[in-house]
């Protein structure tokens, strides 16, 4: 990821990621849900979920002189230690010590083998901070940075609630990328 990163590209990818959250809580309720799981169409997708997470950990471990990759480092740390439960003190005793104690190779081991629902948690907490925080994924290039915050800004309406609304924004990602480039 990052700089060289097609944006267009990276729309279909969050969509894919976000259809694919969908339909996981629609099959869920399925009887068929044990089977679902395992067939090769749905690992595939969730080891897609689990390769746009690590790649994006990737940027923030990049550059450690960058302040603002160590502090989306830390939120995303922080979030994941929340999510796994991997320390449970309401005293915020272990919040220096999160980058310590959820090293690259435990957090690769966390991704890997989390369940699905907390990795799409942690997708989620990604997609806030490109949302509302410094772009790491474009941190030169403003133009896609403004493109993907307003991307970010549509899936975050209220006009998306089903995959439905997911399928018509992906029919309109080419208008939306020239209207907003304009």
């Amino acid at each position: 990821m990052a700089e060289g990163i097609d944006i267009r590209e990276l729309f279909f990818d969050i969509l894919s990621i976000l259809k694919f959250e969908l339909n996981f809580y629609k099959d869920k309720e399925s009887p068929m849900f044990e089977r679902i799981v395992k067939t090769r169409v749905f690992q595939t997708k969730l080891q897609r979920l689990k390769d746009f997470i690590m790649k994006y950990f990737e940027i923030m471990y990049r550059d450690e002189e960058s302040p603002i990759n160590q502090a989306a480092l830390r939120a995303q740390l922080d979030n994941i230690a929340r999510l796994t439960n991997y320390y449970d003190d309401l005293s915020d005793f272990y919040k220096d010590h999160t980058k310590i104690l959820i090293t690259k190779e435990k957090l690769k081991s966390l991704v890997e083998y989390s369940h699905i629902e907390i990795l799409f948690l942690v997708f989620t907490n990604i997609l806030d901070w490109e949302h509302y925080k410094s772009s790491l994924l474009f941190p030169t290039d403003k133009t896609k940075e403004k493109l993907l915050k307003e991307f970010l800004n549509k899936l975050a309406s209220s006009d998306i609630i089903s995959i439905k609304d997911l399928v018509d924004l992906e029919q309109e990602i080419e208008q939306f990328v020239q209207s907003i480039e304009v």
